[in-house]
């Protein structure tokens, strides 16, 4: 018997083929939750209808992540995540300033062109004192440490660590999450543009000295 037709590499290969399946499906889940989330609420939101959308067995749900509260624990995870990062990196090098507006426009990018379901975080916080105890944890989780992320940001922009980084901070969080919700549901980008400038001359107002360097040291 050769190597290829062996009982332990066929295992191996079967092995290999389930893992695949079961990441396919774990994101096509994700992805079910996040849009029905955005749509109808979490009180509004049922493992059924999550099944419905990704096309799955409840079952598939409670195996990967063992319960309602655990899978939009995962969505808001990914979807921070995601965010950020696309953020971080257009805003990633050069003078402060040019850093700044990048950041802008691409937190304006994200509010007017956001796919459905990318609101979730906002959808649960407006229902935050009706979800479970563990999701409101998380949602408290992911507003910190996208606090703490953006203070990081601004540190790396300026060179130092000013007392109102984090003033800047939280304004440009707050900034953000009313931006897009006025998006979704004004559909007003001329609203997004007045919000983010105004959070433009606030960041400055705070940090100004240290934003306005020629260049990032």
């Amino acid at each position: 018997m050769t190597e290829a037709s062996s009982p332990e590499t066929a295992a191996r290969s079967r092995t290999g083929r389930s893992t695949e399946r079961g990441s396919v499906t774990r994101e096509r889940i994700l992805t079910a939750a996040d849009q029905v989330l955005s749509e109808r609420g979490y009180a509004g939101t049922s493992i059924s209808a999550i099944c419905e959308q990704a096309g799955v067995a409840p079952t598939s749900i409670y195996w990967h992540f063992g319960s309602k509260a655990g899978l939009l624990q995962a969505v808001l995870r990914q979807q921070g995540s995601v965010h950020f990062e696309g953020i971080r990196s257009a805003a990633s090098g050069g003078a402060p300033l040019d850093r700044l507006d990048r950041m802008l426009a691409a937190m304006r990018d994200l509010a007017t062109t956001r796919p459905p379901g990318s609101l979730t975080s906002l959808s649960v916080l407006a229902e935050a004192r009706h979800v479970a105890p563990e999701l409101r944890e998380a949602l408290q989780r992911n507003r910190l440490k996208e606090i703490d992320e953006t203070v990081e940001e601004f540190a790396s922009a300026t060179g130092e660590r000013h007392p109102d980084l984090e003033a800047a901070a939280i304004l440009t969080t707050a900034c953000a999450n009313y931006a897009a919700l006025t998006h979704a549901i004004e559909g007003d980008e001329g609203e997004v543009d007045r919000v983010l400038e105004a959070l433009r001359r606030a960041i400055v107002a705070l940090v100004g000295p240290h934003l306005a360097a020629d260049s990032a040291p």
